[in-house]
Formats: C-alpha cells, sequence, structure tokens
C-alpha cells in the first residue's frame, strides 16, 4: 500500500482547479481561380474559390467536426471578400455533420480582407512585362517585405474602391489593421466565458500578420511565413492569464528566430496521401532529395539540407516540417553525406511516425534501426527518451 506522502502529488493534481481554454482556429480560405501556377497578385479583387478550394474547405471542416469542434464553435469571424466567406460557410456546413450545433454568429469584418496590392492588382506574380517595367528588386520587395508597397492604384484601375479602402498596402500596415480586429472583436469573444472557441477564417497576409504577433515573430522573418490553404492552425490560451498554454516548438536551426505555439490539423486522407509520396521511390521523397540536392551530384551534406530547408520554408509549412523530421531522424554531423537511398530510408520512418501519431492504419513498420555511413540510427520516438512534436511541429 502507498504511503499517504507518496499520494500527496496526486491528491495536490486532484484538487488543483481545472484550466479553462480558449481555441482560437485560424483557417486560410480555400484556392481560389488566382492561386497555384497562375499565382496572381488578388489583394482586395473579389474572386472565386476553385472546385478544389470548395473541396478544401469541406474537408477542413469535416476534419474540425471529426476533432471534435464542432460543438464548441462559439464564434466565426472572416473577411468580406467571397473566397473566404464561402470557405467559412463550406467549413461550418461540414461541422455541422459532424455533430456541430452551437450555431455560431457569424462576422464579416473588412479588416480582414487580404492585404490590397495597389495598382498591381490582377496582375501575375511573374509577369514579364511588370518584372521589366519594375525590376525583380522591386517586386520582390513588395512582396518579401514589412514595408515596401506597390504604387496606388487609382479610380482608373478595374479593380478600384472607393475609401474607406486602401489604394496600396505594405503587410506592415496589413498587419496593423487585422491586429486591430483581433484586440477589438476576436480576443473580446475568445475569452468571454469559459472553453470558448473561435474559428477566424481569412487570407495569407492576414494570418501571416496576426501569427507573427501571437508567436512573437521579429518584422525581418514575417514575410518568410507561409499559410498554406485550407489548413486548421490551433492556438490555445489560458482564459484566466490570456497567456499561450502550448510550449513553443523550436525551429531547425539554434539561434533561428522561428518557432510556433501553433498546432497544425491534418486529415487522415492527406495523411494516407503522404504515406505514398514519402514511401521508397516516392515522389514527395524524390522531389525533395533533387530540391535539396543544390550541386545535383546525388549526395547531399549537412550544409545543403540547411540551406534547403530555409529555402522550403518559404514554399510550403508541410513540406518544410516534413523535411525537419527527415533531417533530424538522419542526425547528420557536419561532414557527413547523404544518398537517395539514405533519404529514403528516413523519410519512410517519418511517414510511418506521422501516420502513428494520427492513427492512421499504416503498412508495416521499417526495421527499428536504419545504417547509415556514419552509424545506426534510430527512429525519433525511440531517441533521448521521445520527442512529442506533432506532424507538423
Amino acid at each position: 500500500m502507498r504511503s499517504r506522502a507518496a499520494l500527496r502529488p496526486l491528491r495536490r493534481a486532484l484538487d488543483a482547479p481545472q484550466r479553462e481554454i480558449g481555441t482560437l482556429i485560424l483557417l486560410r480560405h480555400g484556392q481560389s481561380i488566382w492561386n497555384g501556377t497562375t499565382a496572381t497578385f488578388t489583394g482586395w479583387c473579389d474572386v472565386a474559390l476553385t472546385p478544389r478550394g470548395r473541396s478544401q474547405a469541406i474537408e477542413a471542416g469535416e476534419l474540425l467536426g471529426e476533432r471534435g469542434y464542432g460543438s464548441k464553435i462559439t464564434d466565426v469571424f472572416t473577411s468580406e471578400l467571397e473566397r473566404a466567406y464561402e470557405t467559412a460557410a463550406l467549413a461550418m456546413t461540414a461541422i455541422e455533420q459532424h455533430g456541430g450545433h452551437r450555431n455560431p454568429r457569424t462576422v464579416r469584418d473588412p479588416r480582414l480582407n487580404e492585404r490590397h496590392y495597389g495598382c498591381v492588382q490582377s496582375v501575375c506574380k511573374g509577369d514579364a512585362m511588370l518584372l521589366s517595367y519594375f525590376g525583380e528588386a522591386q517586386v520582390k520587395s513588395w512582396r518579401r517585405s514589412m514595408r515596401g508597397k506597390p504604387p496606388p492604384l487609382d479610380e482608373s484601375h478595374p479593380h478600384w474602391r472607393p475609401p474607406p479602402a486602401p489604394a496600396t498596402e505594405s503587410l506592415a500596415d496589413c498587419q496593423a489593421r487585422v491586429l486591430a480586429c483581433y484586440e477589438d472583436c476576436v480576443k473580446p469573444a475568445l475569452f468571454a466565458g469559459p472553453d470558448r472557441t473561435v474559428l477566424l477564417v481569412a487570407h495569407s497576409n492576414t494570418l501571416r500578420g496576426l501569427m507573427a504577433s501571437i508567436d512573437g515573430v521579429p518584422d525581418a522573418d514575417v514575410p518568410s511565413l507561409h499559410v498554406p490553404n485550407s489548413v486548421p492552425i490551433l492556438y490555445r490560451f489560458d482564459e484566466t492569464s490570456r497567456e499561450l498554454v502550448s510550449r513553443k516548438y523550436a525551429p531547425l536551426e539554434k539561434g533561428s528566430a522561428a518557432g510556433s505555439h501553433a498546432r497544425w490539423l491534418l486529415s487522415s486522407r492527406n495523411l494516407i496521401r503522404l504515406r505514398s509520396a514519402l514511401a521508397p521511390g516516392g515522389v514527395l521523397t524524390r522531389a525533395l532529395f533533387d530540391a535539396l540536392d543544390e550541386n545535383g551530384d546525388r549526395m547531399l551534406t549537412a550544409d545543403e539540407i540547411k540551406l534547403g530547408v530555409r529555402k522550403l520554408l518559404g514554399d510550403d509549412v508541410a513540406v518544410a516540417a516534413i523535411v525537419k523530421r527527415i533531417v533530424r531522424h538522419l542526425n547528420m554531423k557536419d561532414d557527413a553525406v547523404c544518398t537517395l537511398a539514405d533519404f529514403e530510408a528516413s523519410a519512410a520512418h517519418i511517414a510511418h511516425e506521422i501516420l502513428h501519431e494520427a492513427k492512421v492504419p499504416a503498412r508495416p513498420p521499417p526495421p527499428e534501426d536504419v545504417d547509415l555511413p556514419w552509424g545506426k540510427v534510430q527512429p525519433i520516438h525511440q531517441r533521448d527518451g521521445g520527442d512529442d512534436r506533432s506532424a507538423y511541429g
């Protein structure tokens, strides 16, 4: 029988008051007709979702419903632009079909609209005439700096809107109005009572600015944050202190300012596709290896991998996170090299671990140890007492 002294910590834990948690769910709209291969400066242009974008919105809602958020969402905030509002509506309909019954209020606020791109709105980002007229460096500064902004549009522009719509914006301008909406409307809703859950559906730059503020990302790093279409992003707050309760996941490289308190939700369908893509010979594994192999010698050095991860961070947060996990599993020394076979073996382990974490039926696991040129390597979850990072941590 246990002594009373041994039971005291358990008794204290049981007697402690239960922490009430507020959950903020961020969701970028589904793919629009101006996303994808014909990437366009969309801004305040009110373009529609593609069929794929509608499917993405429905899948996001189904995922939230399956994870039990259907009956928890109390408020929905979205922009005035149709692609965000339709995403919110489709997601909420899918959530309701999975047990949602709270009938949350929906608020459309223009402060959540996408960043305004001035006179280049409706122009393809890679347009040859645009790059020739303004110069690649200037266009890049509009896209990848906090303060750069395109020239304003005027009343002759087909997408001009009268005030209070802006005529152009920098990312900092966009962030300022989003944070004003967050402070005025979203936070009061989030902390209005116990265990509140707020869904905010918006755009890449508006969510980028908000996430940067929540995570304390320096201005220089904000333009590099990537927000994928229709992937739910969760932040959890203590409703008494209003502080974040989830620990901040560190970046791959020490000293980097990156890192996030966010949790990314994946659907089982995406994970099953991921399993095939990461299998030896899979399209994603080969594509990742080729992307990291800067000099094309079919061998990866530690420096090539670090440089490649930095580049991938600007493309797709999901892909970058997978690469990070593969790199951790490889556990390369500075002077080591990695072959395609090594990379594929590590990718197979990571695919198995991600599927296991998400409780998706997986193929039989690969061997527990992998022979690599610098020694035997174990799966991350068996190393150093475990690693509880999510698939997108």
